[in-house]
């Protein structure tokens, strides 16, 4: 009589196992398309001033080539070149307010160079031709002009949206069907 019990009880417990796996929910597979995703956006700065400086250093170059040796109109174009170059390199990052301060700094600070610079190389160098000294202050201001683009203007905003999954991969399920209770994983 102990024997059939426990037969009688295994057996009921493998149907109710068998009725739990067919009435149970079925899991379904989650697709992109189901996952609550969650967005933000970081907020960063990129430096493009490696942009500005092949603009400025092959125009400064150029001019300081020229004026030393005596080559005006080469030297007048390199200068107005370099004037606008570094503030196009601005504008095509789509910031106008540093594009206007490098282009006056690009004006006046060789202009600047030219009149404090040159007096010091004259009192230096006494025997520098007059070209040469015009050279040497006008690339000082110059380089000034290029230093203040790279080190303070050319930076701008970056946006990046970065997304969160709402779910994690293994999701737990649970069902409860009358007597019975069925736990599992979704994954």
């Amino acid at each position: 009589m102990g024997y059939t019990r426990s037969v009688r009880r295994k057996n009921s417990f493998l149907l109710c196992l068998a009725a739990l796996l067919l009435l149970a929910p079925r899991a379904q597979a989650q697709t992109a398309d189901d996952a609550e995703a969650y967005y933000y956006t970081e907020y960063g700065e990129q430096w493009y001033g490696w942009q500005t400086l092949a603009v400025d250093v092959p125009l400064l170059t150029t001019f300081f080539v020229a004026e030393s040796a005596g080559e005006d109109g080469v030297a007048l174009g390199a200068m107005g070149a370099f004037v606008v170059g570094a503030p196009i390199v601005h504008v095509a990052h789509r910031r106008s307010a540093p594009a206007v301060v490098s282009g006056f700094a690009h004006l006046l600070l060789p202009l600047g160079g030219l009149l404090l610079v040159r007096p010091i190389v004259t009192k230096v160098v006494p025997d520098a031709s007059l070209d040469i000294r015009t050279a040497v202050g006008v690339t000082a201001g110059g380089l000034v002009a290029s230093s203040l683009d790279v080190f303070a203007l050319a930076y701008e905003q970056t946006e990046t949206e970065v997304e969160i999954e709402g779910r994690s991969p293994w999701v737990p399920q649970v069902a409860f069907t009358g007597r019975s209770a069925w736990l599992g994983w979704q994954f």
